[in-house]
């Protein structure tokens, strides 16, 4: 389907995305339904709703996949990204970056990173597919968002605190095709 989801949960959550556009730019969360989506990439989906102040959008987390939280150390659902991520080897603001700019494009887009983690040898490797949703061409209201993250063996804890190092490798706006 589009060459850089290289990941089958990923490829697969944005071929859902697709066929509910129905001919417009992008689907409507009443389009997205829960049951719908593939399995196996529900643990990796999160729903994230933009709240808009004049033209800066905020980020909250409606829907938090298990793979999301069990790295984040806490459920984050109904806080906002600013209140679940740290600020740490500017992690808060890459990832508030790589939603603002898909809100303000109103396109799909694939991000993968690299963190280093203090204290370990091990790197831990993020791809994301972020996924605007609106109403009728109204400004973008959420994003269906698919992490999958790759790493060694992680304890259950706060992996996201221990962030020391940040490299993005990617980032790709998703080419959807046009519908008739």
């Amino acid at each position: 389907m589009h060459g850089v989801l290289l990941d089958q949960r990923l490829e697969s959550l944005y071929r859902h995305w697709l066929g509910k556009r129905r001919g417009r730019d992008m689907p409507s969360r009443a389009d997205i339904d829960p049951l719908e989506i593939p399995i196996e990439v529900w643990p990796c989906t999160m729903l994230l709703d933009v709240i808009w102040d004049g033209n800066m959008p905020r980020f909250r987390y409606r829907r938090v996949g298990e793979v999301f939280w069990r790295l984040a150390g806490r459920e984050a659902t109904g806080l906002f990204i600013e209140d679940v991520l740290p600020e740490k080897a500017g992690y808060r603001r890459y990832v508030t970056d790589i939603y603002e700019e898909m809100a303000r494009r109103r396109v799909p887009m694939y991000t993968e990173n690299r963190f280093t983690l203090e204290g370990r040898s091990t790197t831990l490797l993020t791809r994301r597919v972020s996924l605007p949703l609106s109403n009728a061409g109204e400004p973008v209201n959420m994003v269906l968002a698919g992490h999958v993250f790759e790493h060694g063996r992680l304890p259950r804890e706060t992996a996201f605190s221990l962030v020391s190092d940040l490299t993005e490798l990617q980032r790709v706006v998703l080419q959807a095709p046009v519908v008739a």
